[in-house]
Parts: C-alpha cells; structure tokens; sequence
C-alpha cells in the first residue's frame, strides 16, 4: 500500500539519509554529511502516515463529474447482445 523508500532529506544540507535495519520509536537519525539531528523514527512514521493519507484522500476528492457521467450515459445506452438461451440435454443414466 504504502511507497516506503525510507530516504530522508536533511534540513540543512539537503543530503539523502536512509533509516538502516529496524530502528525503535526512539531511534534518531542523524544526517551523514552535516551530523545535525532530522528526526526520531516515531516522528518519521507518524509525518509519513499523515503525508500518505492526505495523497490518498486528495486522489479520491477529486472527482470530474462531467466525464464520469458522460461515461455513465454511455455504458448505460450500449445494448447489450440478448443472452443465449440455455439449453438442457435429456439426463443419460450411467448404467448404459
């Protein structure tokens, strides 16, 4: 569900920093180049969820109700070829 590269931007320098293994709540992350502190994992995961959750609602919100019911008129005036009627085959006793 979820695109977790795990990457983070540095504030200061703008460097690629990446979480390593499995980091507790606690853990925090230190840039790589500058040494300045980003962000502890729990705040990572809790902007991620938020970020991730406002891109899914946006995706839904926005809607173009002319094209949808122009898609809906559509499907609904195709004519759907009659149905094939079924046909029953008399019952064949298997003691033949």
């Amino acid at each position: 569900m979820f695109n977790r590269s795990r990457q983070v931007a540095c504030t200061h320098c703008h460097g690629v920093n990446y979480w390593k293994g499995d980091p507790a709540p606690t853990d925090e992350l230190a840039c790589r180049y500058c040494n300045s502190f980003i962000t502890t994992y729990d705040d990572y995961i809790l902007n991620f969820v938020r970020v991730e959750a406002a891109r899914m609602l946006a995706q839904f919100m926005e809607t173009d109700c002319e094209h949808d019911l122009a898609m809906l008129k559509h499907a609904l005036s195709q004519q759907l070829p009659p149905r094939p009627k079924r046909v029953t085959r008399p019952y064949l006793s298997a003691s033949r």
